[in-house]
């Protein structure tokens, strides 16, 4: 928590400061949130109206600055306290520069509600929630000092570019297709990319956020250690051809073990019509019930919030991703090709299910480390 100062004026200073900086985050979350609105739902109105908006967000910039220097001047302040005046001033920037992306969005919409729609919207909201979120848990992390916090938000950034990615193929394939649809793909491309540029200036925040706490300056190399093979993963997808035993048995493991926070899924390039009987068997055996898990295409999954992938059989093939994934291969034979009476195939799902258990408990063991010594 930050230190009272007995000068309740200067105390009283640094809190109308603190209170611009978070009025002007929720007016930049409500641009991000609107603007996206207007593009789901066409709403050309809606567009203008926070085209116009944007002069509020400009307001706020302006009077934050006038106040962070007049703050500068009379009090000269030092150690934590300029870091916190000086950091001020860069934030409302980024947090300007959100709301001009936020009128480049509007614009664009209002382009896009002209012309038939390309497609529906389905990554591009997500995507949106993904960055307005990252900017309200930085300016959070900052009101209650927390680089732990801001770490988070730093980690997430990864998410908004798989989305990008994932877009930007997408529309290169609608373009490909039939270069009538040219003229909005591209506009659609430059709302996703202007989106993923909010979640960048959301990083600078949570940036600085760990320099005004730690006086640690981790720009450019602000991650922790987030090589694939150290952090425990956001979101895990286990592949296997048919998504009908092997990797619905790990995703009801996971569910399990896995710590919370952390989304899982299943998925095959062939999946079957329903999941098979006998594994379902087998994990109602130790208490798991996956009566409710389908198997699924790839295109069921959410791709976006993915970060590792483990895939169950050799003869399934990870996809293509645009971002640093942590790619596992646990190949493990599939139990209903086992010959035999009806006993003899349990057994195989029941070695199967618990060499997955294994792997899965070795898995996020490796990632949490070693205990704290007490």
């Amino acid at each position: 928590m930050p230190v009272k100062h007995t000068d309740r004026e200067y105390e009283a200073e640094l809190g109308r400061l603190r209170e611009q900086l978070l009025s002007m985050g929720a007016s930049v979350e409500e641009m991000i949130s609107k603007s996206v609105k207007a593009l789901v739902e066409r709403d050309t109105p809606l567009a203008h109206q926070m085209i116009e908006f944007d002069q509020e967000i400009n307001r706020l910039e302006v009077d934050t600055d006038e106040l962070c220097l007049k703050v500068l001047a009379r009090r000269q302040p030092v150690a934590s306290d300029l870091r916190f005046i000086t950091l001020t001033m860069k934030m409302v920037t980024d947090l300007e520069r959100i709301g001009d992306l936020g009128v480049n969005i509007c614009e664009r919409v209002i382009e896009l509600n002209q012309e038939p729609p390309l497609k529906p919207y389905v990554d591009l909201p997500t995507m949106a929630e993904t960055a307005r979120s990252m900017v309200r848990e930085a300016l959070d992390a900052f009101v209650g000092r927390d680089a732990d916090r801001a770490q988070l938000v730093i980690e997430r950034d990864r998410i908004v570019d798989a989305y990008y990615g994932q877009t930007f193929r997408e529309l290169l394939t609608y373009m490909m297709e039939d270069p009538r649809n040219i003229y909005r793909a591209t506009r659609v491309q430059a709302i996703a990319k202007h989106l993923e540029r909010i979640g960048d200036h959301a990083t600078n925040l949570a940036e600085m956020v760990v320099f005004m706490v730690k006086g640690q300056d981790i720009r450019h190399v602000g991650r922790r250690d987030t090589s694939a093979a150290s952090r425990v993963p956001h979101g895990v997808l286990f592949l296997c051809v048919h998504n009908a035993a092997r990797s619905q048995m790990a995703e009801g493991l996971a569910q399990r073990l896995f710590p919370p926070g952390v989304r899982v899924w299943s998925a095959g390039s062939v999946p079957a019509a329903v999941v098979d009987p006998r594994a379902v068997e087998a994990m109602r055996e130790i208490g798991i019930d996956i009566t409710k898990q389908r198997p699924k295409a790839m295109s069921d999954v959410p791709l976006g919030d993915i970060d590792t992938v483990i895939t169950l059989c050799a003869e399934e093939v990870c996809p293509a991703f645009s971002m640093p994934l942590c790619r596992e291969s646990w190949a493990l034979p599939d139990p209903a090709d086992v010959k035999g009476g009806d006993e003899e195939v349990r057994k195989s799902f029941r070695q199967v299910r618990d060499a997955l258990r294994r792997r899965i408990e070795a898995f996020v063991n490796e990632r949490r480390g070693p205990e704290p010594v007490s």
